[in-house]
Order: C-alpha cells, then sequence, then structure tokens
C-alpha cells in the first residue's frame, strides 16, 4: 500500500476511551504522530480490507495519548486491537478483551482505517 499517512482506531488502556491514532510514512517505517479523542456516536471509516506492513513507533516528539497522556502503544497479543502504553508499566492490560501480560516485540503489521 503506497500512502503517506495512515489512521488506526486506538482505545486508551486508563480510561477506556477510543481514539484515532495517526501514523506518518517515513521510508518504511511509519511514526505515530499524534492521537486525536474519537466523539461520541461517530463512527469509524473503514480500511481497504488489508494490512500495512512495516516498523511501527513513536519518536520522542510523540504527544501521546488523547486521554491519559501515555507514551506508547501496544497490539494486544489476544485480540490484535491497538491500546495505548506507558512504557514504564510492566504489564499490559488490554482494555478491550482483558488480556494482560509482559509488553513483548514489535509490531511490523497493521490494519488501518483510511489513508492519505
Amino acid at each position: 500500500m503506497d500512502q503517506e499517512a495512515m489512521f488506526v482506531s486506538m482505545v486508551c488502556s486508563t480510561h477506556r476511551e477510543p481514539m484515532v491514532l495517526k501514523f506518518q510514512r517515513n521510508g518504511a517505517d511509519f511514526i505515530a504522530v499524534g492521537a486525536s479523542k474519537q466523539r461520541a456516536g461517530s463512527v469509524i471509516p473503514p480500511g481497504d480490507g488489508g494490512p500495512t506492513t512495516g516498523s511501527f513507533g513513536t519518536t520522542p516528539d510523540y504527544p501521546g495519548c488523547a486521554y491519559c497522556g501515555s507514551d506508547g502503544f501496544v497490539r494486544c497479543g489476544r485480540c490484535h486491537e491497538l491500546s495505548c502504553h506507558d512504557t514504564s508499566w510492566e504489564v499490559f492490560n488490554c482494555p478491550r478483551c482483558g488480556n494482560s501480560g509482559p509488553v513483548r516485540g514489535h509490531i511490523d503489521s497493521i490494519s488501518g482505517m483510511g489513508a492519505s
């Protein structure tokens, strides 16, 4: 998929509120540049049906979760959905499916909901 930016649904791990995470392409990498609160009743646009592969991460300039300010994000090993994650937390608790455990590995594929 050839795109400059990608938007992905994410949930705050602390407040369990929905948001949209924006990634900007940087070569083969996708860097999270911001998260926006999702308005109540708004509809997430569907993705194009396929995952985007690459490296997904943040930079020191990433402003963090729109609700709790956590400095990172993870993809749950059970439900494969994104949630915010503070890198100082030893254990991740998924707000979507309840899975919990230590954070390991890297994200190399995400299904986006829209591209530009």
